[in-house]
């Protein structure tokens, strides 16, 4: 019984952090002729029309809450990344064993992703 209680536990705690984020739904784009042919006014019809234009931009302020939640936290794991190769592979945190060497460069804001798990020095 005690690990049935233990996996209902686990699993409670790594779906909660899930339930929490946010869902950005899609709104559906209303078609203006269909509306028409299905007897709605043109009050109606511009009422749902309205009430797209508020879903997209409840929709986009959800993308864009959910894009800078997400580029925090990819900036924090680079940082903790960067920690564990300065922990454990000390002098070598600067290249890989392949070779590999990543770029420098600071994370933008324009939808492209540049992690640079080096923190920054003053």
């Amino acid at each position: 019984m005690k690990p049935l209680i233990l996996a209902a536990t686990i699993v409670g705690g790594l779906a909660a952090p899930a339930a929490a984020q946010e869902l950005c739904i899609e709104p559906i784009r209303p078609e203006a002729a269909y509306l028409l042919d299905a007897g709605f006014s043109g009050a109606e019809v511009r009422s749902e029309f309205r009430r797209y234009f508020s879903e997209v931009e409840d929709y986009l302020n959800c993308l864009n809450e959910t894009s800078g939640r997400i580029r925090d936290d990819a900036r924090a794991a680079a940082y903790d990344y960067q920690h564990v190769l300065e922990t454990t592979e000390p002098g070598r945190a600067d290249q890989e064993a392949d070779g590999f060497s990543p770029p420098s460069i600071e994370m933008k804001d324009t939808g492209e992703l540049y992690l640079d798990y080096r923190p920054s020095t003053p």
